[in-house]
């Protein structure tokens, strides 16, 4: 089985397979193919296939961008069932992955029973900010969770525009909860809906707990008439659990905007760009590593923590957390403890000069583990499929400010490489237990960005993403 969309909780998505090998592996055919009829219908940031199939027993679940959700015979591709949600995002479409939750194991000596409805659940997150909990036999929604098999995930968010807070990836199902976190737009304005990380009962959909990074001493919903903390660092990737230490890896973005934390509170500072490991049973946290302190690169932590157990040099094993970033660093922590099993050292950084903005004088580099794509560029690395192309990229170049990884933006170009997309990104890594190895894919994608005062350009200028970005309560665009 693939029931996770990591394979397993921890995220090493690696299956001890050998049925299909070098000797045969080019004699592969296609089985089957499935069209699921969805058609983009945006453009920008809109609708991608981002999504890794689950496949229990005989059957593969699959969700499109636009939240519909399929289930397919294993064998033959044949559809047995199809769920609409009849609702989706204005842009960002995409649904990278769906939750799991399996009917209890009867006992050995239990008669046999028909199977109850929803005993085992499919999780479905969706573009317009609601948890489905739908029955994996059926498809049907499951009417004992939240309201009529729904959760409003806008709840106690305070407003939410249409597109400024959506569900992306996969939600972590561990033990008897549910946990979500959220995308958030970037770069849009300071006080976006907030980051709150959330746990709901699998069978009910109640709320068991919130972790608020800006109010993180409370685990419960805010009292009435209030909302979660606005514009807080929020968990948009994919989540890791053991089930041993009972712990819930959070794999950290930072406040909005991305690229201005002037207006950024004493708590965005702690929790932005990190991994926090929380309590599966209450939400509090137990510790807290970041890997960019101030983030000023949109560097949120990108991908699943991946969980592993690697020798500790007394003939047994500790219980590792490896982490990769949008910068190519790979960092290694003890995952009960947070506490770094491979040499972090805090290196002087490049400083900038935008005026109300701070900047960190180090950050943390991850030295004796590998470092990937994220070299100083030269002049001399420009590329071009032709000479005259080179040429014009050397001159662009030259016009930049670059001094290695963390290049701050100011108020004349800059080179950020490797760019806000990374580096490494949402598809993380995977570990062979048995080799040891570790498989990582990257992307080397620069970024040239500056900061533009405000009254330096029409107010009406606005970008997706990427582009002219409003960055609305702070004095720079």
């Amino acid at each position: 089985d693939w029931a996770h969309w990591g394979n397993t909780p921890a995220g090493n998505r690696f299956a001890a397979l050998d049925q299909i090998n070098k000797s045969n592996v080019d004699k592969l055919q296609v089985a089957w193919t499935f069209h699921t009829g969805d058609i983009p219908q945006s453009t920008g940031a809109g609708a991608e296939d981002q999504n890794t199939p689950l496949q229990i027993g005989d059957t593969v679940y699959t969700c499109t961008a636009y939240g519909k959700v399929f289930a397919l015979d294993a064998d033959t591709g044949t559809q047995r069932w199809k769920f609409d949600p009849q609702g989706s995002a204005p842009n960002w479409q995409r649904c990278r992955g769906l939750g799991y939750f399996p009917a209890p194991a009867a006992a050995p000596d239990a008669p046999a029973q028909p199977a109850a409805a929803c005993a085992t659940r499919v999780f479905l997150p969706t573009g317009d900010a609601r948890l489905i909990a739908l029955d994996a036999r059926t498809g049907e929604t499951c009417k004992d969770f939240g309201n009529q098999g729904v959760v409003d995930l806008k709840t106690d968010m305070g407003e939410v525009k249409e597109g400024y807070y959506q569900q992306t990836s996969t939600p972590l199902v561990a033990g008897n909860v549910v946990v979500v976190g959220g995308r958030v737009a970037d770069n849009f304005s300071t006080g976006e809906p907030p980051g709150v990380v959330r746990a709901f009962d699998v069978h009910s959909g109640e709320l068991v707990w919130a972790w608020d990074p800006g109010n993180p001493n409370t685990n419960k919903r805010p009292p009435a008439g209030e909302t979660y903390t606005r514009g807080t660092p929020n968990v948009w990737s994919a989540m890791s659990y053991d089930d041993k230490l009972g712990l819930i890896y959070l794999p950290t973005g930072n406040a909005t905007p991305d690229f201005f934390g002037g207006t950024r509170t004493e708590q965005d500072d702690k929790w932005s760009s990190s991994v926090v490991a929380v309590d599966v049973k209450t939400g509090q946290v137990r510790w807290n590593f970041q890997m960019t302190h101030h983030d000023l690169w949109d560097s949120d932590i990108p991908a699943q923590p991946l969980l592993y157990d690697i020798p500790d040099g007394k003939g047994g094993t500790q219980p590792a957390l490896a982490q990769v970033t949008k910068q190519g660093e790979i960092f290694l922590l003890n995952r009960e403890t947070g506490v770094p099993i491979s040499r972090v050292e805090e290196r002087p950084v490049p400083q900038g000069n935008v005026p109300g903005e701070r900047y960190s004088p180090t950050q943390p580099f991850s030295v004796d583990m590998p470092s990937i794509g994220n070299q100083t560029l030269k002049e001399s690395d420009m590329w071009g499929a032709t000479a005259f192309d080179q040429l014009m990229c050397r001159i662009a170049f030259k016009g930049m400010r670059h001094e290695g990884v963390y290049t701050p933006p100011g108020l004349a170009p800059a080179l950020q490489f490797p760019g806000s997309l990374g580096g490494m990104n949402w598809g993380s890594v995977s570990v062979d237990p048995t080799n040891n190895y570790m498989f990582v894919n990257d992307m080397r994608l620069g970024l040239a960005n500056y900061m533009i005062p405000r009254d330096k350009i029409a107010a009406g200028a606005s970008g997706i993403e990427m582009g002219v970005v409003p960055q609305t309560g702070t004095p720079l665009r």
